[in-house]
């Protein structure tokens, strides 16, 4: 038996935790390979993390240990200057299981434009969607630069709750009913609010189209599958330990707006990588993009958390300095990244409270221990 086939079957044993589009977890079979997911075998040397646990300050542990055993937890993690120094898991996820991501891929998705911008494959962000992908042409999609996809505003008539342009969207998608291009070519006109035309670039609109737009245009510019240049850029600079996952959807393209999965330990590899790349430890121009992809941002109102959106990260956090920003996804699954403390919180929950945000906030104002 190969490698690739062990892996796979070992895989089949696993307990893959996914969240429907409510509010509960439904607890799935592991994945197989086929034409519903692409799976990703981790790099050969991967990452091996660091730990100081017991290293917090003992009214932080305990903050860390309350937001960590609330019912709808599934993990906590806390990393300070690259150590993990906190970490709690629900009984019965293992090293190998894998966490969903949803909304926290629409930033990965994000960084890999980076990347193509940085090999060469983006000229600029200020290019046309429709310069990338020709199918986009006469399309509200097509008209907006990358920039405006980066920052939710493409214009397009495609908000709804959840960034769903409607109800049960991401599930048709998995369930191969329909594909990112059925629904990117019918939005032909920009929205219209109070009596004036929303163009590209005016005002933030979280819409998951118009990451599913990034998507195609990381595909045309660097000529190759989605998945296959997230192998080549995240799994490769994050330096992954285990299998991850993207769904695909009818077209055999990712669900890069929500459905990627990763085990535990990876989650925080990327999150480290994340900060990496911000401090200029992946290279300058990646550093150049990352740090322009959380200044570079758009107002957002009446949002209790966040008050600014940069390239799919949100920033402005309620309490916490400028240079904070965060990866959200749908039922509480978030990742923190402050650069200045280099404190970084990673949380997977199956529903979203505020714990964790308060106990990031609290942490990155207290000074590091000696």
């Amino acid at each position: 038996m190969n490698i690739i086939a062990a892996l796979l079957l070992s895989l089949l044993s696993e307990v893959v935790f996914a969240q429907g589009m409510s509010h509960h977890w439904i607890r799935m079979g592991a994945f197989e390979s086929g034409p519903h997911r692409s799976l990703h075998l981790p790099v050969d040397a991967p990452r091996e993390l660091e730990y100081a646990l017991g290293a917090l300050p003992a009214n932080l542990a305990s903050q860390a240990e309350s937001a960590a055993t609330q019912a709808n937890r599934v993990t906590l993690a806390l990393i300070e200057k690259g150590k993990v120094v906190f970490s709690k898991r629900r009984d019965g996820v293992h090293d190998t299981s894998l966490m969903v991501s949803y909304s926290m891929a629409k930033s990965l998705t994000a960084m890999m434009v980076g990347y193509a911008m940085c090999d060469g494959h983006i000229n600029n962000l200020n290019e046309r969607v429709d310069q990338y992908v020709p199918e986009l042409v006469g399309t509200a999609y097509g008209q907006s630069t990358i920039r405006d996809i980066l920052h939710m505003a493409s214009g397009a008539n495609a908000s709804g709750a959840h960034g769903e342009p409607y109800w049960g969207f991401t599930s048709d998608l998995r369930d191969h009913k329909s594909s990112y291009m059925d629904h990117l070519q019918k939005y032909k006109d920009s929205k219209t609010r109070l009596f004036r035309t929303v163009k590209p670039g005016d005002e933030f609109d979280y819409k998951n189209l118009d990451t599913a737009t990034l998507m195609l245009v990381i595909e045309k510019a660097t000529q190759q599958p989605f998945h296959v240049w997230y192998e080549k850029t995240l799994v490769k600079g994050a330096r992954l330990a285990h299998t991850s996952a993207w769904t695909l959807e009818k077209d055999r393209r990712a669900v890069a707006h929500a459905l990627f999965f990763a085990t535990p330990d990876d989650w925080l590899r990327l999150a480290l990588h994340s900060l990496d790349a911000y401090a200029g430890r992946a290279g300058a121009c990646l550093q150049h993009y990352m740090q322009q992809a959380v200044s570079d941002t758009l107002p957002i109102y009446k949002h209790a958390e966040f008050s600014r959106y940069g390239y799919q990260f949100w920033t402005g956090a309620t309490g916490m300095n400028h240079s904070v920003f965060w990866m959200q996804g749908y039922g509480g699954q978030q990742i923190g990244i402050d650069p200045v403390t280099e404190r970084l919180i990673v949380v997977a929950s199956t529903d979203k409270d505020s714990s964790p945000f308060v106990l990031f906030r609290d942490w990155i104002k207290t000074k590091a221990q000696p």
